[in-house]
């Protein structure tokens, strides 16, 4: 039997494997099937069944909180415009940027939320407009600022907080996350989580968070036979995906068959 369509994916009867349980964090909402970081794409994440929802908080010149990944809307720096600038920017190439408030109102209740901060000094603001609608246990708060997690871990200490690894993470770092065998302060945060590309797989990171047991989510898998390989890893709590939809059929599908 061939491939066939699920949602806006395509999946493959041929594949098996027995899971268990892994969040499925919708990378940027689904953003697989809508443009990233968008109203639609968070509903099609909350529709797909997706434990959570990762999505990018920037500031613009008038202080507006917008979820946007990028340094630049079009060529120019989103924090030299105003909110209504680079709305109006994005919608000259056909799409619509929310403000951080826009998305909570439509996913507050819903979904629970992985947040990544992508700059430094705004950290207790962005965090008094979260806690408005959405309580502690609902929120994780993630960064590659180490400084950044620190002042949210100083200031809400309830509050869950991920500190994320590219996959060029150099030896020196490594070290000094791990000192021994724990995630030192020495980084200037000591996680909750490590959020790590799924390039690290074999680095000892792995193992040595689950010595220390941290959690660890891994960044961004779409893959389908990769994702199946890592719904039945141990050693992983959750996978960021941009197809939220694809992951969670593959972990439905072994539930059915147990």
């Amino acid at each position: 039997m061939g491939h066939r369509i699920i949602g806006c994916v395509e999946t493959y009867p041929t594949l098996e494997g027995k899971l268990t349980k892994r969040l499925i964090i919708a990378h940027r909402g689904a953003s697989a099937c809508a443009r990233e970081n968008t109203l639609d794409a968070f509903k099609k994440a909350i529709d797909s069944g997706a434990d959570m929802i990762e999505f990018d908080v920037r500031r613009t010149k008038n202080n507006v909180f917008i979820a946007y990944h990028d340094e630049h809307i079009q060529g120019e720096m989103v924090k030299e415009l105003t909110y209504e600038a680079a709305e109006e920017l994005a919608g000259r190439h056909g799409f619509s940027i929310p403000t951080v408030e826009e998305v909570l109102e439509n996913t507050s209740g819903e979904i629970k939320l992985l947040v990544e901060l992508k700059e430094e000094g705004y950290e207790k603001d962005v965090l008094e407009v979260l806690l408005k609608h959405f309580k502690d246990d609902d929120l994780i708060i993630a960064s590659f600022n180490a400084h950044s997690l620190k002042i949210i871990r100083d200031n809400y200490p309830k509050l869950k907080v991920g500190l994320i690894l590219a996959e060029d993470v150099s030896r020196d770092v490594m070290q000094r996350v791990f000192k021994p065998l724990r995630i030192k302060r020495s980084m200037g945060i000591e996680a909750d989580y490590l959020i790590l590309h799924w390039r690290l797989l074999g680095s000892g990171f792995f193992e040595k968070a689950k010595i220390n047991n941290k959690p660890v989510f891994v960044w961004t898998v779409n893959d389908e036979r990769l994702l199946l390989e890592l719904l039945n890893d141990e050693r992983i709590s959750g996978i960021i995906t941009d197809k939220p939809d694809l992951a969670v059929l593959l972990r439905e599908r072994s539930a059915c068959a147990e």
